[in-house]
């Protein structure tokens, strides 16, 4: 009876828990149908979806007139799905030819756990059509954005490159990375558990967000002049690197920047990472005398000298030890300020530095702008370096008084002669403008900026009148433009490398302003390690002359209404209006001579060295130049190149067509006599070392 009762509740027990389980159950069911059916639905519709990313268009970069510089085209990447390709190892190795990658990378990449693996991004079309010739099942491809460049080259080094990812890593790209980047977009379409397409399965596309347009300060036209400017500069003399750049004073805008030498953005991050150097805001060197408009401004506002203080020069002086002199050991300035700025005085202006004393002089170091970065919005911006201002000696002000032993960069240097040209406002050099949207709305203006009035106006504006002596009568005048009032500065520096001075590396420069009065632009240029020539009134100033003109007229800037620049004692009047002449070829020819065939195209000659014969020119043979400028012509033999060519046959020549032959082949001459060649050693036919001398006896023809 006992067992009975207890197998009944037994079977009670079991029944109730099996009710219990089944109302469980059904109400989970019915919680997970009815409550929670949408939300699962939607999470299994989503796990059924495999994305395949669209890059959104990053945003172009304009000029100031709305010229594309740097846009997007589509371009296709090659991606794997792992889970669709049977033979990886024969898939890998098919498309290894056509990738240019190893097959073992490429399968370790299609044997990963995953739904997508890049595998090569942003291949050419060519490249495109064989992949997809080979119809491997699991590869596909997918539309990326690559940066196309409208002007080729141009401004390069300014519009910088974008990465992969389509992000800017380099130049304006990088700086206004941000604000160009756009939100990626997706193509979706479901699949199932195996990763296979499913069969009616939904696709759609998920739209991105397209980056903003930068328009720039930048003026496509005043670039294109920049930069040929820039190649003839580097062409002619044989330079390391060339810098210039034109900036609008009264706003700070930079309307061009370009530099020597170039890379090719296609290459991108594979190009040399020494090229794509920004080299006017990422390089600092020694301004040199360009630096000596800051010293005049420095110590006129300080009331430290007025335009009648005399100024002692007596071609070289000794400070603290150390001598100081002048480019010739020979006085050139004095007695006043405006004689010292335009005969270029180290003497002059390292007295001023030791006048203004070391509280004043770093006054307007941090004043111009010096002790710290502009701010341009460029990236990776170099800070100069100077004297300690707690260790500077009397010989560290004197020297850092007419641009030696510290450093600027470029952009620096053109802020601060902004400045003199603007009446003593400094303002933010920038190259933006304005922020755009797709549609071309204006989302954000980059607007000017005054960054400090660095000195009282009446004293820049005489600043401003001492520059222009420096092109009418001074080191200069191979600037001058027909018709305008220029104002600027040479500047011949030696390099500093590794904190010494490197004997025989100069800085050619030259730094300006136009039209006076009332500056709207400043030029600046800089030649890094010219070969021969290195005065910055030989070789900056005449590029500055043409290069200022250009600019002048394309911008249609009205010519100055002032009488032509006074001539200094013994110096021809200056003409009315320059022409332009072939250079003639003076190599190999003796001082005097290539003074006579200078002056009869035209040209002045300024001879450096001390040989008797011409060993090297510029401007080049056969350039073009003005009728009334400098030639520079080098007597000091050079080293002989590795190069070698044969020696030509000179008998019946004159000195002129021998010298002619002989430089044509880089040979040099070594020449006695006068009248035709009747003797050489060595003979024609012989083979020598670019650079070497041949001897050539001539003598008068017989009369007859």
């Amino acid at each position: 009876m006992a067992t009975g009762i207890y197998s009944r509740r037994r079977t009670i027990a079991l029944m109730g828990i099996f009710a219990l389980a089944f109302v469980s159950l059904t109400g989970r069911m019915g919680y997970l149908q009815l409550e929670m059916g949408n939300k699962l639905g939607d999470m299994g519709f989503r796990y059924r979806m495999r994305p395949t990313p669209i890059q959104a268009d990053r945003g172009e970069i304009l000029d100031r007139n709305g010229q594309p510089l740097l846009k997007n085209v589509v371009c296709e990447s090659v991606y794997a799905q792992p889970i669709l390709i049977k033979n990886k190892p024969a898939a890998a190795s098919a498309l290894s030819p056509i990738l240019g990658m190893k097959a073992d990378d490429l399968e370790a990449r299609m044997s990963r756990p995953s739904f997508f693996e890049w595998l090569k991004r942003k291949v050419p079309p060519e490249t495109r059509k064989q992949v997809a010739a080979l119809g491997i099942t699991g590869i596909g491809f997918a539309p990326e954005k690559c940066r196309q460049y409208p002007e080729g080259d141009l401004a390069v080094h300014l519009l910088g490159i974008s990465n992969l990812d389509h992000q800017g890593i380099e130049g304006l790209d990088l700086w206004y990375n941000k604000s160009l980047s756009g939100v990626d977009g997706a193509i979706q379409c479901e699949y199932t558990a195996r990763g296979l397409p499913m069969d009616g399965g939904d696709c759609k596309v998920m739209d991105g967000k397209p980056g903003l347009t930068l328009q720039t300060t930048v003026d496509v036209t005043l670039q294109r002049l920049l930069e040929r400017a820039v190649e003839r500069a580097a062409l002619e003399t044989k330079a390391k690197r060339v810098y210039m750049g034109v900036m609008q004073v009264k706003t700070g805008e930079m309307l061009s920047l370009a530099q020597w030498p170039k890379f090719d953005p296609l290459l991108g991050g594979n190009s040399d990472p020494q090229s794509r150097r920004l080299g006017p805001v990422v390089d600092t060197l020694p301004p040199g005398s360009i630096f000596k408009p800051v010293t005049a401004t420095a110590v006129l506002n300080e009331g430290v000298i007025n335009k009648d203080t005399v100024i002692p020069d007596a071609g070289c002086t000794t400070v603290s030890g150390w001598q100081i002199c002048n480019w010739n050991h020979q006085p050139v300035g004095g007695p006043h300020i405006d004689r010292v700025m335009a005969g270029s005085s180290n003497v002059g202006f390292a007295t001023l530095g030791m006048w203004l004393g070391r509280d004043r002089f770093y006054k307007y170091l941090d004043a111009f702008g010096f002790t710290q970065v502009t701010g341009v919005d460029l990236p990776g911006e170099a800070l100069g370096q100077w004297i300690p201002k707690k260790s500077a000696s009397d010989i560290d002000l004197a020297v850092q008084g007419f641009g030696q032993t510290l450093t600027v960069s470029p952009i620096q240097m053109l802020a601060a002669i902004g400045a003199i040209a603007n009446d003593g406002k400094l303002m933010w050099p920038h190259f933006g403008k304005a922020l755009l949207d797709s549609s071309g709305t204006v989302v954000q203006t980059i607007d000017p900026r005054v960054v400090r009035q660095v000195a009282r106006p009446e004293v820049a504006r005489y600043v401003q009148e001492l520059m222009v002596g420096v092109v009418d009568t001074g080191t200069g005048r191979n600037a001058r433009v027909p018709g305008y009032k220029i104002g600027g500065k040479t500047g011949t520096a030696t390099k500093v490398i590794d904190g010494k001075l490197a004997q025989g590396k100069y800085i050619a420069s030259f730094v300006g302003f136009a039209p006076y009065p009332n500056p709207e632009l400043v030029v600046l240029i800089s030649v890094d390690e010219p070969q021969g020539a290195y005065y910055g009134g030989q070789i900056a100033a005449p590029i500055f002359g043409e290069l200022m003109g250009e600019v002048l007229g394309y911008l249609n800037v009205p010519r100055s209404n002032l009488p032509p620049p006074p001539s200094r004692p013994g110096e021809p009047p200056a003409p009315k209006s320059r022409e332009k002449a072939f250079v003639p070829s003076i190599v190999n020819l003796p001082v005097a001579e290539a003074d006579r065939v200078a002056r009869a195209a035209g040209m002045e000659l300024f001879v450096q060295g001390g040989g008797a014969y011409v060993t090297e020119q510029f401007p080049l043979a056969g350039t073009m130049a003005y009728r009334d400028g400098q030639m520079v012509a080098n007597t000091d033999l050079p080293e002989p190149g590795e190069e070698r060519v044969h020696v030509p046959p000179l008998a019946g020549k004159s000195l002129s067509e021998a010298a002619q032959a002989l430089a044509l082949r880089g040979l040099l001459m070594d020449a006695q006599g006068t009248g035709v060649v009747v003797k050489q050693q060595p003979e024609g036919g012989a083979i020598l070392r670019k650079g070497t001398p041949v001897k050539v006896l001539l003598e008068p023809l017989p009369k007859r």
